[in-house]
């Protein structure tokens, strides 16, 4: 039986939605968190975008490519966060494009994502917010992501 919008919508709507009962409706879901993830609804769209990392597969890189232009700083977050779900198909332009955010609450995840994913493409930039990242607690937490780097 197809999954329906309205099986989605009635876990995304809750408070605390399910994410394990999000995953098990599987790709036939990501068509509908992507409509939710594009509208107007940031509490609603990051519910969305980190639903579909838990998916994985091409469907929901898609799903979480398109999130990482959303006009909120807290779709975009979830976006940093739901990368480290995806693990090794992450990819890295995605993940360099959330550290490049205008926004510090989507470099500080998607620092701590780069840091999980532990990617030598990553330590070029994550040196560069260690020495001149405006926020200092992301420089500080670059300078141990660097570390981690050069410990691999």
């Amino acid at each position: 039986m197809p999954i329906t919008m309205q099986q989605v919508l009635a876990e995304i709507d809750k408070d605390e939605p399910s994410y394990e009962a999000l995953a098990l409706l599987g790709p036939e879901a990501l068509p509908h968190l992507q409509l939710i993830a594009e509208a107007d609804d940031p509490l609603k769209s990051s519910k969305a975008v980190y639903a579909a990392s838990l998916i994985g597969g091409a469907g929901a890189v898609e799903v979480l490519r398109k999130a990482a232009d959303h006009h909120d700083p807290q779709v975009r977050i979830a976006v940093a966060q739901g990368l480290q779900n995806l693990a090794a198909v992450a990819p890295t332009d995605l993940v360099m494009k959330s550290l490049n955010d205008h926004d510090s609450g989507v470099r500080k995840l998607a620092l701590m994502t780069a840091g999980k994913l532990n990617r030598a493409d990553f330590k070029q930039r994550i040196t560069a917010i260690a020495q001149g990242d405006p926020e200092e607690h992301l420089r500080k937490a670059a300078s141990v992501a660097a570390k981690k780097l050069e410990v691999r």
